[in-house]
């Protein structure tokens, strides 16, 4: 183990432990430690659905809200390899809500540029 100077006002003790006038500071990468969803360099916890077909079709039906979502997904999955459940499942819920969202405005769009490019009367009159 190298030897490593200890900051100003701690002194030293075995290891990657430093105590101050109050606490002791853990300095480690040790992924136990880092954080709490990794337990002896396992993930804990179920992987939550990132939605990355869903957001695959959202793209190709709305080539401007689709991209969103599946930047969502990604970082979902991203976060999810990282041992961060709780960002994952954050990331998950945006893309699905995304997905969602540009799903509705996609058919909204579609019936309003419909109507524009059809020739149907939206007067309520009959033709006769």
């Amino acid at each position: 183990m190298a030897f490593r100077p200890s900051p100003p006002g701690t002194t030293a003790n075995t290891g990657d432990v430093y105590n101050t006038n109050s606490k002791q500071i853990l300095v480690t990468r040790d992924p136990v430690f880092v954080h709490p969803a990794i337990q002896n360099g396992v993930i804990v916890g179920f992987q939550p659905h990132a939605y990355f077909p869903l957001a695959v079709f959202c793209t190709i039906i709305n080539p401007l809200l689709g991209p969103i979502a599946l930047m969502f997904a990604i970082m979902s999955d991203r976060a999810f390899k990282q041992g961060d459940l709780r960002f994952a499942d954050k990331w998950s819920q945006y893309a699905f809500f995304t997905c969602m969202v540009t799903i509705v405005a996609s058919i909204v769009m579609y019936i309003a540029i419909g109507f524009s490019l059809s020739t149907i009367g939206v007067r309520g009159g009959h033709s006769y």
